[in-house]
């Protein structure tokens, strides 16, 4: 034939691949409800329920770890023995969708491997070419959550001599030259061949051995590697394991293979292994230091990078880039790994920078299930002008199929212009890394005419090729948000409150230190933030684990807490010292702000007593609570500092009694209502009440929250807040995933139709609600108090349902033009009605502890503060937070039990950066310090105040104690969280600098827009 037609080339390479491949799907069998061995595609049970898999041609079995046992007599066919020259292998070729594999030849175990070691290439006994019949069993087990599949199963020959003079690839050769050129790079080579002929396969590999079809452009750059969650459908403890397997397999085949680099991420479990497996980490330094091991590092874990504070993510990154300078000392340490977390904030480019990390690599972009992202090779800018170069690396958990690389390759080359790949094999998710099978496929095609050359190597060096194309790449200004996974911000909410309450305490307990240090303490050490940053790793604080992780969590979680409360108060009473009141009957207590917050008065429940500022004649306002203690409202200056106190205790006080009869004071007789600031009042209107205090107007009624004004008098709700429930179902990422349809599935929420005043004040006034949500039993208590600008609403919820979405809605007076979000690492703003597909797709977001609506110019807007992470969603007319969830895989009663959440509606008449909104949200979230003073020498402790509300303290803590310096100085990150400069004072009796210049002043310090800046800072007197 001349020229084959249009078309007929596709005929060309079955042809080719039909002498070579034997497709064995078909031909397994497993045994019948009656004990008869029969065909296993025969089986209905595919083609009635999983009816896609069936027209694929795959093997299904049910869901929920059943077993199927499949056996196959396996002899060579005549027409491969007919082939056989001495010249070829042959390989089982095997691909499972199963959480447990068992490959058995002749009783033996020769495979094992589950959902992520999800194949194997097995080769044959050069016997079975001479006639031995080989007695296959494959035993597998279908994952909980999904049906089981049996995906490939083929014998498939490969060459002896790497010049395959039989032409054993000549098929793949060939689609490698279509996946390259198309039909018309074939078309020539076929040109008067005969399919017929036994010598076409040979002939064929003449042909593709000429010099034009040889060495085409491009190649790849290959890399091992083996990613490992810490913690997933398995416990941490099995993650140990997995590591000391998966690293020795690592060493053994860089023993057995001279070419092979391996890389791996993750400091703490490098740590782990220095302490218990010291030989084995050992010879890891020693790989490392040889520059064939490559730590690929960045953060103490692969964490969540949207759920967690600034502080926090700021933290990850400085112990990961401490712990690898000091143990790889080899390598420069200017990368972030972070493959597979569910979305990365818009600020981590800062926080990454600010600790000397240039590059990030991830591959999860590729997960987006609607817009794809539009770029592999950029420049990702935080909005305060901190840049990294930023790579969307190749697939993890790959192998050596060459198609399946040069598809990756073209890809990567159309959208980049780069010619080159990296390329990293290796099982992963639980481990496992490169196995033999697979660098022996890389090397059978390493120099294949029609296959790119490959170079096995680091990332770093990957990277460096890279960098001189810094000017000329895209740059993206904005988060990378996840088009997937929406629920994680709300699933396990246990896991979120953890998260805060520690990372709180852990910042408290380094400024305890700070504070020791500054007034000329010596031995002060910052406080071990490594439990809370382990359990940051992006399948523990998302929620979306096994329960025995969830389990194993919980006494880690409340250890690490006392720890940090015990540290944090033994350095606060350290630092401020004793007093004796000059009146022996009264107890002294110290009052301490512990955020760079300005002057105000707090309205604050105290244990029961009548309480008093040191040095002040008279006691202040206080109101009864039903549920014990008072309600005092409280002068706080300026800063971070301390009050003394003094409390008289008095007997229990009846709710709502006022009256000299329970102890002078008591009474409004005493003038208290005038010395109150912004008191509450109460109006009884027809089926409610008006609450006010001169910041902030509630109505509320028969319909819950009817109406908030703010002090411009503004109305905030177009209608009630609402409490909604819907169904959430049908995802197949069921922790991870939101229904996307779930709106469309609306079900029955009740209140009781009368609510409940249960306390009544000028300090504050609470009324209750009580619903039903299913079976769940709902109780929401609302709550003002004097001098709050803000409405709190605390929900408590028994949850007891199964894949339901429980939600709060604010239908909206002024409708949303935009809307700003905390996240890690600053403030996210976006439009309110998306313009795009890209902007449609993010329905719903996560935010750590406040949203904000922005109307139209001069209309305000209203903010929702949160007591912590929660997914949120904003539309022009409805502000929505997700607050729980009940999915059932992997966790089978996620969320379940009793709930408390907490939020605050905060109208904001000029917008939130004028509002103060993060001020105020930190405000909600983080309470003051209360405790008794020891009665012994007496100490002025001095505070400080950075006289900027708009700069946020994200910590202050000791110099590293191996620092000479360390015994006077201290370490404060700021940030900016404003869109226009700040300009910040020196404190007084301080003296700071920046950390890589000289000499101490005490001048004012100015940060750009959003900007994150470390400073050192001393005593004057030091």
């Amino acid at each position: 034939m001349s020229e084959a037609p249009e078309g007929a080339v596709r005929s060309w390479i079955e042809t080719f691949r039909a002498q070579t491949r034997w497709d064995l799907l078909r031909l397994w069998r497993t045994q019948s409800s009656g004990a008869e061995s029969v065909l296993a595609v025969e089986d209905p049970w595919g083609e009635r329920h999983r009816p896609d898999w069936h027209q694929r041609g795959l093997l299904s079995w049910p869901r929920g770890g059943r077993w199927l046992h499949l056996t196959l007599q396996l002899s060579c066919p005549e027409r491969w023995r007919q082939q056989q020259a001495g010249d070829r292998a042959a390989r089982l070729a095997l691909r499972w969708w199963a959480d447990a594999a068992e490959l058995w030849v002749d009783g033996e175990l020769v495979h094992q491997g589950d959902l992520f070691d999800s194949g194997c290439r097995w080769r044959l006994p050069q016997s079975w070419w001479a006639g031995r019949l080989l007695s296959l069993e494959l035993r597998l087990r279908s994952p909980l959550h999904d049906d089981g599949a049996l995906i490939t199963s083929a014998l498939e020959q490969e060459p002896l001599e790497r010049n395959d003079p039989s032409g054993v690839l000549s098929a793949t050769g060939l689609e490698l030259l279509e996946l390259r050129g198309g039909e018309a790079a074939i078309q020539p080579l076929l040109a008067d061949l005969d399919p017929g002929e036994l010598s076409v396969q040979a002939a064929m590999a003449d042909r593709l051995q000429a010099p034009a079809q040889r060495h085409p452009t491009g190649g790849f750059h290959v890399l091992g590697h083996a990613h490992l969650d810490l913690a997933w459908l398995w416990p941490v403890a099995d993650t140990w394991q997995a590591a000391e397997r998966t690293f020795a397999s690592a060493l053994e085949l860089m023993e057995r293979y001279p070419e092979l680099h391996f890389a791996h991420s993750t400091p703490a479990l490098y740590a782990w292994l220095e302490q218990h497996r010291p030989a084995l980490f050992e010879r890891i330094a020693q790989a490392s230091g040889s520059g064939r091991w490559e730590p690929i590092n960045g953060p103490w874990v692969e964490s969540d990078c949207v759920l967690v504070s600034t502080a926090s993510l700021l933290k990850q990154f400085e112990w990961g880039q401490a712990y690898s300078r000091s143990r790889f000392p080899r390598w420069r340490h200017d990368l972030c790994w972070l493959p597979d977390s569910f979305g990365f904030a818009a600020g981590l480019p800062a926080v990454a920078a600010a600790t000397g990390v240039r590059w990030f690599c991830t591959h999860k972009l590729a997960w987006n299930a609607t817009t794809p992202f539009p770029h592999r090779l950029f420049r990702w800018r935080a909005p305060g002008g901190s840049e990294l170069l930023a790579l969307s690396t190749a697939p993890i958990g790959t192998d050596g199929d060459p198609l399946a690389m040069e598809r990756y390759r073209l890809q990567w080359q159309a959208v980049s212009g780069i010619e080159t790949a990296l390329w990293l094999p290796g099982v992963g998710d639980h481990g496992g890394g490169p196995t033999a099978e697979m660098l022996e496929q890389l090397a059978l095609w390493r120099d294949h005419p029609q296959a790119c050359p490959q170079q096995h190597g680091s990332l770093r060096s990957y990277l460096q090729a890279l960098e001189p194309l810094a000017a000329q790449l895209p740059v993206w200004r904005d988060e990378l948000y996840l088009e997937l996974h929406r629920g994680c911000a709300t699933t396990r909410p246990d896991q979120k409150r953890h998260n805060r309450s520690l990372e709180r305490l852990l910042r408290e307990a380094d400024l305890a230190a700070a504070l020791l240090v500054l007034s000329g303490s010596r031995g002060a050490e910052s406080s071990d933030w490594s439990s809370l940053l382990f359990q940051q790793f992006h399948d523990i604080l998302p929620g979306t684990s096994i329960p025995e992780v969830f389990e194993q969590a919980e006494p880690q979680w409340r250890q690490a807490r006392r720890r940090a409360r015990q540290q944090r108060d033994q350095m606060l009473h350290g630092w401020l010292g004793g007093w004796c009141p000059a009146e022996a009957a009264a107890e002294p207590w110290w009052l301490l702000q512990l955020q760079n917050r300005p002057a105000a008065q707090r309205t604050l429940r105290l244990p029961a007593g009548h309480w008093q500022l040191e040095g002040e004649p008279q006691r202040l306002p206080l109101q009864p609570a039903p549920g014990g203690g008072v309600w005092v409202q409280v002068p706080l200056g300026d800063g971070i500092g301390a009050r003394r106190l003094l409390r008289q205790r008095l007997r229990e006080v009846p709710p709502g009694a006022v009256g000299s009869e329970f102890g002078s004071g008591l009474g409004s007789e005493l003038g208290w209502e005038a010395s109150i600031q912004h008191p509450v009042t109460l109006e009884a209107r027809s089926g409610g009440w008006l609450l006010a205090n001169g910041l902030i107007q509630v109505q509320l009624g028969s319909g819950g929250i009817e109406q908030i004004w703010g002090p411009d008098d503004r109305p905030q709700l177009a209608a009630p807040v609402q409490w909604r429930r819907w169904r959430d179902q049908g995802e197949f990422w069921d922790a991870w995933d939101l229904a996307a349809d779930y709106r469309s599935h609306p079900l029955p929420l009740d209140w009781h139709p009368s609510a409940e005043l249960v306390e009544s004040g000028p300090l504050l006034v609470r009324v209750v609600w009580r619903g039903r949500c299913g079976v769940s039993a709902l109780r929401l208590d609302v709550q003002l108090r004097a001098n709050s600008p803000y409405l709190e609403c605390h929900l408590q919820v028994d949850w007891r349902q199964r894949h339901e979405l429980l939600r709060l809605e604010i239908p909206l007076a002024q409708a949303a033009v935009r809307y700003a979000a905390d996240t890690a690492g600053g403030v996210l703003e976006r439009p309110a009605q998306p313009s795009n597909a890209r902007e449609e797709a993010r329905w719903e977001v996560p935010v750590i502890s406040w949203v904000a609506t922005q109307a139209a110019p001069a209309q305000g807007g209203l903010a929702l503060l949160l007591d912590g992470p929660q997914g949120v969603s904003v539309q022009p007319e409805l502000l929505g937070a997700s607050l729980l969830r009940a999915p059932t895989w992997p966790d089978p009663s996620a969320d379940n039990g009793l709930q408390r959440l907490r939020l605050a509606l905060l109208p904001c008449p000029e917008g939130w950066s004028a509002a103060e909104v993060p001020l105020w949200a930190q405000q909600f979230r983080e309470p003051l310090w209360l405790r008794p003073a020891l009665r012994h020498h007496e100490q002025r402790p001095q505070g400080f105040d950075l006289g900027n509300a708009k700069v946020q303290l994200l910590s202050c803590k000791p110099l590293d104690a191996s620092l000479d310096d360390a015994a006077v100085e201290v370490c404060l990150t700021l940030q900016n969280l404003s869109p226009a400069r700040q300009r910040i004072p020196c404190p007084e009796g301080w003296n700071w600098r920046v950390p890589g210049t000289s000499g101490w002043q005490a001048i004012d310090q100015v940060l750009r827009p959003w900007q994150i800046l470390e400073l050192r800072a001393r005593a004057q007197s030091s």
